[in-house]
């Protein structure tokens, strides 16, 4: 009696199921379309004031052993590519200065696939950014920091001597700077992790 009761249900359901379409329903009307922004084309930054390298404040680099500050950056890019073992050799590799031929020489030496260039071409930067993969850039005097794109016309920086709390400087006025100090940048040439999933 069971069996014939549940296959007349399942009849009766499918009758009035026919006809359904496969689509989901909005009781409140669809959800607002999520506007790309400029400088994300593809949509991949949720939010105006993400920045495209939106790495969570445990996986940014500090600076160590007294002034590492290249490779504290180069740990910070590595992690936010996804390459997190090549970022804990890197840690353990290296430390103290660095100048910047030194670092491409490292980063040859490693095999890492890298682009980056010596000549201040904003440009490179405005990859960065767009691609996600942020760079290991020469800012402020005798130091280098994480470039993380921009976002509402300023650049957003991660300082590895306080990488909880990016600064913002105004595209045009961080250009100037980051050329004065030699307009160098470096990035590893890999995937960047897909955005936070933000809510």
């Amino acid at each position: 009696m069971d069996v014939v009761r549940a296959t007349v249900f399942a009849s009766a359901f499918l009758l009035l199921c026919s006809g359904c379409e496969d689509r989901p329903i909005f009781l409140d009307g669809p959800p607002p379309q999520q506007q790309p922004r400029p400088d994300c084309p593809d949509g991949q930054c949720p939010y105006e004031a993400v920045p495209p390298v939106d790495l969570p404040p445990a996986l940014r680099e500090k600076n160590y052993a007294g002034g590492s500050c290249v490779h504290a950056s180069m740990v910070t890019v590595l992690r936010n590519q996804g390459m997190i073992d090549l970022a804990a050799w890197w840690r353990r590799s290296y430390a103290y200065g660095e100048t910047f031929q030194g670092f491409v020489g490292k980063s040859e030496a490693a095999g890492l696939r890298y682009a980056y260039t010596a000549s201040g071409d904003a440009a490179f930067l405005d990859w960065c950014s767009r691609t996600r993969r942020g760079a290991v850039i020469f800012y402020k005097p005798a130091h280098a920091i994480t470039f993380a794109g921009y976002v509402g016309g300023n650049a957003v920086l991660i300082d590895n001597n306080h990488p909880h709390r990016p600064e913002y400087v105004e595209r045009g006025r961080f250009l100037q700077l980051w050329r004065g100090y030699g307009g160098m940048a470096l990035t590893p040439v890999h995937s960047p992790n897909p955005p936070r999933p933000w809510i």
